[in-house]
């Protein structure tokens, strides 16, 4: 067989390929659809500033929500909840590690009793999840709880794999 390039046969491009086309790389003959990717659909806005002590990101597909719960009390555990909304065609990829991960340099006299929260520590399902993020607020007043959450949202087209700065304002009694 010849290795003259205008005889051999071509292959389809691989997954790993599409990726790097995605990325922005040129290469050609794939499609967004071939490839998961974390773009396909409108770019979500960042977490809006809290108002009311919540952020709120509202994307073309998905719903993402962190905001208090109750009443909090200097030195006792509270929780904030984050939760997730899919929107038309597409859902919560139930294979993706989904994750939420407190700011590094949290908020002065804010600890977390578990600074990484996973999937099995929420409730999760096909098109609503929901995580409740544990926090200590050592001292009276507004303080800050705030973190990143990883996850998938998918179509039969495509997933979209996020990551998104989440932040709500709890008042400490």
């Amino acid at each position: 067989m010849s290795t003259h390039p205008s005889t051999r046969t071509r292959k389809p491009l691989s997954a790993a390929m599409c990726l790097i086309a995605l990325s922005g790389l040129p290469v050609l003959g794939c499609s967004q659809s071939e490839a998961a990717t974390s773009r396909g659909a409108p770019e979500a806005a960042p977490a809006a500033p809290p108002q009311g002590g919540k952020s709120k990101v509202e994307d073309a597909v998905y719903t993402l929500e962190m905001k208090p719960t109750g009443t909090y009390k200097a030195g006792q555990e509270g929780l904030v909840e984050v939760s997730l909304l899919s929107k038309g065609d597409y859902h919560i990829n139930d294979k993706y590690p989904i994750k939420f991960k407190v700011t590094e340099a949290a908020a002065e006299g804010v600890s977390y009793p578990k600074p990484l929260l996973k999937r099995e520590d929420g409730m999760f399902e096909e098109s609503k999840g929901l995580l409740k993020v544990p926090f200590v607020a050592a001292k009276k007043g507004k303080t800050k709880v705030a973190g990143v959450l990883s996850f998938s949202i998918c179509s039969a087209a495509n997933c979209l794999m996020q990551k998104q700065e989440l932040e709500a304002i709890v008042d400490v009694q």
